[in-house]
């Protein structure tokens, strides 16, 4: 865990040390959003057969110019069990995104999203963890609200590479769904 917080940390030095000095030139827009949401258990059979849809969250920092945004987001999404014992599953994914913006300028923008990266999925009262990759792709919409406040609605679908563990040979996939707030700095 610390190797990865370490990880992390680089990473977000490596995004937005050059966003900072290229913000100072009028080049690139920096943000951070919050979410709220749910997430839709897809795959593996065992996976979608023994959790119901719950709660989600997320926290993205990006920066963006142009049409072509980097960010880096970390995506926490909670499974109730359907069974009697209270075995919910949790995943934890802390991804590198590109977000293409076709509409750039306009009070609405469309987008799309691919991303990859960290990976954990866990049940705590089976003493169960799994740290892997993982990637997703999907698309959203920002809506202006003021001239630093935005706010958006996004659908992925998350893929972790699960399939050595799993009994059936399928990733563990996803579909977190997610509405919130981007400001703007």
């Amino acid at each position: 865990m610390k190797r990865t917080a370490i990880l992390l940390s680089a990473v977000i030095m490596l995004i937005t040390t050059p966003a900072l000095s290229a913000r100072k030139s009028g080049g690139i827009q920096l943000s951070t959003s919050i979410g709220l949401g749910t997430g839709v258990p897809l795959a593996p059979d065992v996976f979608e057969n023994n959790y119901e849809s719950s709660f989600g969250a997320v926290l993205e920092f990006e920066a963006q110019k142009s049409m072509i945004g980097i960010s880096i987001a970390a995506d926490y999404n909670f499974f109730l069990s359907t069974g009697l014992e209270p075995n919910d599953a949790n995943i934890l994914s802390v991804f590198i995104n590109l977000k293409i913006k076709p509409i750039a300028k306009a009070s609405v923008r469309p987008y799309i999203l691919i991303g990859g990266g960290y990976f954990r999925y866990w049940i705590v009262d089976l003493h169960f963890a799994e740290n892997t990759t993982g990637y997703q792709g999907g698309a959203g919409v920002e809506v202006d609200i003021s001239k630093t406040q935005r706010l958006f609605i996004d659908a992925k679908q998350v893929v972790g590479r699960t399939r050595e563990t799993n009994a059936d040979g399928e990733n563990t996939s996803y579909i977190p769904i997610r509405i919130g707030m981007t400001f703007l700095f």
